[in-house]
Formats: structure tokens, sequence, C-alpha cells
């Protein structure tokens, strides 16, 4: 379902991903670990078609990312709404652009997820975060990119949002969430790749992991300490 072969990406000449290989199926759901700087959000933002590789290629079923846009949900880890929005009105948005957004669906996670009926700018950031999450999980397709839900939020909003992941994932999609909560996502993952300095280091089944005796965090630490 998605590829990447020899991917690499420089800003100026910091190399941000130097020799990216990995080929994700259907239905998995992936954790994307590294250190800051391991180049996550960049490989996150190539896989989206939000920027260019400067070498080697990214295919989404077969195909260049940006042909696939509509079928690609990226989530951010900084809000991406204006500050007087509220996310009813982002919903009106994405149901007059968007075919495969489920309004019904963002309803019950709001509710699910407790988001307060108010502008971005007055929530918290633990409330920014979960509204987003309701925005994004409403829209229906088969490859979600999640960078750094759970990053800076309370235990509580991270609880919620885990449990809305469990709750609405459907098997047919494919998840990459990027995150540093290892310990709290892990059960989620059947798959790990590891970053290191833009390069992959690890990649590996959470089952065998399990197999050996080891979790993911354990993994984390042996392989990026």
């Amino acid at each position: 379902m998605l590829e990447a072969s020899n991917l690499h990406k420089r800003y100026l000449k910091t190399p941000a991903l130097q020799g990216v290989d990995f080929s994700i199926p259907q239905g998995q759901v992936v954790g994307l670990l590294g250190l800051n700087g391991a180049g996550k959000t960049t490989l996150l933002k190539l896989v989206a078609g939000l920027l260019l590789p400067d070498r080697g290629a990214v295919r989404f079923q077969g195909e260049p990312p940006r042909k696939h846009r509509g079928r690609i949900v990226y989530l951010p880890e900084q809000n991406p709404w204006p500050e007087g929005a509220t996310p009813a009105q982002v919903a009106r948005l994405f149901s007059g652009t968007d075919p495969g957004f489920d309004g019904d669906r963002f309803h019950s996670l709001l509710a699910f997820l407790e988001v307060p009926a108010r502008p971005f700018g007055q929530m918290s950031k633990g409330q920014r975060a979960r509204a987003n999450l309701a925005l994004a999980l409403a829209r229906r397709a088969p490859l979600y990119l999640l960078d750094e839900p759970l990053a800076g939020i309370d235990l509580i909003s991270r609880d919620r949002i885990l449990k809305a992941l469990v709750r609405e994932w459907r098997e047919e999609a494919t998840l990459i969430l990027s995150t540093h909560e290892v310990g709290e996502a892990e059960a989620l993952f059947d798959r790990a790749i590891f970053l290191k300095e833009g390069r992959v280091v690890k990649d590996v089944l959470a089952e065998e992991l399990r197999k050996e005796g080891k979790s993911v965090v354990e993994t984390f630490k042996e392989v990026l300490a």
C-alpha cells in the first residue's frame, strides 16, 4: 500500500532523511519512533505529499502521494486552524469539500472525547488535540498519519485519545503514529519503525518483539539510546 525507496531530504546543508526504505501493507498500525530531530515529521510530510524528496520516491498505492491527497489524512502536531474557529465550523468546511467526511461520526467523537463547544483559541492544549483527532478520524480514508497527537498534553487527554483510536479503528485502514509516549501507545502497534539521524535503524513487527520477551519501549531504549 505504501512504499518508500531510498528516500532523501535535506534542509539547506542539514540532512533530514538519508536513504529511508520501507513497505507498509494495508491495515497495519505502525509506530514511527525516534528522538527529536530523527526525521519523523519530515517523513510524514513526504508521505502526505506536502513535501517532495530530494532523491528517492514515496508511492501510495503505486503513485505519488500528491495524486491521493484526499485519501490521506495528515494530523500535524501543531493546531492548523485559526484560533477563532470552532471544531464545528471546520467540520462544516470538510462536509462541503471532503466526500469522505462523516458528520455523524464527528459529533459522536466530540462527545466521546469530551471536546467543549468553543473556539480553538479558548481550549487547552489537550482539548485542541482531542478536537483535531475527532476531525481527523471523522474523515474516512485508507491512510492516517498522526504526528505526536499525545505530545505535551495531560494524562486524561492522552487516555481519551488512545481509547478513541481503539474504538474508531477500521481494520482496512492503515495508521502511522509518531509519538514519544511509547509506553502508552505501544499496545496499538502492529509494527515499529525506528528512525535515528534520518535513517531506519530497526523495522520490526511488535509480535516478534513480544515473542523475544521484549517491549517496544525496551527496544526503543536499546536502539536509540
